[in-house]
């Protein structure tokens, strides 16, 4: 596997910016005079990608601080493409960067140009947790015809019902989404969206949601679970000990990446 921090300036941000990208060359032995420097360094072909989005409070290397995802993705061929966005919840904040802009437009020209990474809908996948977990399911819902499938752990999927009561100040409505009003119904709410692609009857890139029975959303991913069934919208949905740790995290991005090579 091999490990990048890249640093660009963001027309969407207009600033610069880091993004991290692993690369799941494989392994070889050092001491084996067999292997040339042109059979380690081949590649046949564009990299399967996952997108993946951290929560808020914290940035991407919070992932690979805290769990081995990168182990897992090199296990299952995948490059990681991880992203900071601050505490944005993947929105164009009204007075500030445009962060859904970047995430959803500017980020995968940028890395598929520095990188070889697939192009195709079926080897692009976006996962998250938390605040990612929301913006995970945001990105599949919104651009389905580029992900085939979508991750989240312990979500934020009630965007309407977290920014009525918001745990913190400056998760302000009007700032993220232009209002309460303005965010129901909107392509921000992940019920309204995901209803909105059943019936236009839009393919529904695959979902895998998973949350603890101790986490304060496990209610919210429930509901969430219970509105895409009544909607006849298949996913996957797990549920288990724990929650909103890293220890829950870690084990249930090993399940989803096995689940993700599975469909």
């Amino acid at each position: 596997m091999s490990y990048f921090q890249c640093h660009f300036q963001s027309k969407a941000l207009l600033t610069s910016v880091t993004v991290t990208v692993t690369l799941p060359f494989p392994s070889f032995d050092p001491l084996s005079p067999e292997m040339s420097f042109d059979e380690i360094y081949r590649i046949e072909k564009r990299f399967k990608t996952l997108y993946l989005f951290h929560g808020a409070f914290a940035d991407a290397n919070s992932w690979f601080w805290f769990t081995r995802v990168m182990d897992y993705a090199n296990r299952y061929g995948l490059a990681i493409v991880a992203p900071n966005v601050g505490n944005s919840f993947y929105a164009n904040l009204k007075h500030g960067p445009a962060y859904w802009t970047f995430v959803s437009e500017e980020l995968p020209r940028y890395v598929r140009a520095v990188f070889p990474l697939s192009e195709n809908r079926e080897d692009n996948f976006v996962a998250g947790l938390s605040m990612g977990g929301y913006g995970a399911l945001k990105l599949a819902l919104n651009k389905p015809e580029h992900y085939a499938a979508a991750v989240s752990l312990s979500g934020v999927l009630d965007i309407l019902a977290v920014m009525k009561n918001p745990i913190h100040p400056i998760f302000n409505p009007d700032e993220y989404f232009g209002g309460i009003n303005s965010l129901e119904g909107s392509h921000n709410d992940l019920f309204a969206q995901l209803l909105r692609l059943k019936q236009e009857d839009k393919s529904i890139p695959g979902l895998y949601i998973a949350c603890g029975w101790d986490d304060n959303l496990f209610e919210m991913n429930k509901r969430f679970r219970d509105f895409a069934i009544s909607n006849g919208v298949a996913l996957t949905y797990e549920e288990g000990p724990g929650g909103h740790t890293w220890d829950f995290w870690d084990h249930y991005i090993h399940r989803a990446l096995e689940w993700l090579t599975s469909i």
